[in-house]
């Protein structure tokens, strides 16, 4: 039964997921919660990685911090 409840709960949340991107951070956070907590670990990383790869979520804030300020170039008039 708990195995049952476990795929359900995966199943769940990478349907819900928006983007291929927020369908990799539920992937990664499910392996890592399952490495350290087993299959209620699994889900609740699974969550929190959709969370955190949800567009416009901290991934995405992450990489526009770090990403180098675009030069703005304007054409001459003549």
């Amino acid at each position: 039964m708990q195995k049952l409840l476990f795929v359900a709960g995966l199943a769940l949340l990478v349907g819900a997921c928006a983007t291929q991107q927020q369908a990799a951070g539920t992937a990664v956070g499910a392996g890592a919660g399952a490495l350290v907590g087993g299959p209620v670990g699994a889900v609740v990383g699974a969550g929190v990685g959709a969370v955190a790869a949800a567009p416009g979520g901290v991934v995405d804030q992450t990489e526009a911090a770090t990403a180098p300020p675009r030069r703005v170039v304007r054409a001459r008039r003549r």
